[in-house]
């Protein structure tokens, strides 16, 4: 029974901190979005801190204005940031994001290469998730038939 409560209070604890880290992206997602097209981009953190990045972009792709998050918990919170500011979205490069850390480098460039499809009349398709993989594997979904 305690165990069952534990478990319960960690699942109300989880979703009200995760309603607190969507209040923030809805609020920097509305800033930019005033500004601009937002090209958004993530990096999964699994063992290690995730990102997101959004730049607000104006008809050229040029980037105005920028914010990221990065963390390991629910805790992150986004932060402004000028760092790409001037720069074309989608001519970001791995060089030009040598001074940044591993996970905000990856969300960066993940928003480039989102940009370029999107501008290319492609469409971003999600990366199914380790538990959608698995259960895949489990039920023979999108096995290639021999």
């Amino acid at each position: 029974m305690v165990i069952a409560v534990a478990m319960l209070a960690a699942f109300c604890l989880q979703f009200l901190f995760q309603m607190v880290q969507m209040k923030s992206f809805n609020k920097f997602y509305t800033k930019l979005r005033k500004k601009g097209r937002v090209a958004i981009g993530k990096a999964k953190g699994g063992f290690h801190a995730g990102a997101i990045v959004m730049f607000a972009i104006d008809q050229d792709g040029v980037i105005i204005d920028g914010c990221f998050m990065r963390g390991f918990t629910m805790l992150a919170r986004f932060k402004n940031w000028d760092f790409f500011n001037g720069i074309d979205v989608g001519t970001i490069k791995k060089d030009d994001c040598a001074t940044i850390g591993v996970s905000l480098r990856r969300a960066v460039l993940n928003a480039s290469s989102n940009y370029n499809t999107i501008m290319s009349g492609g469409e971003v398709l999600e990366k199914p998730s380790l538990f959608t993989r698995i259960g895949d594997k489990i039920y023979g979904v999108n096995k290639k038939k021999a």
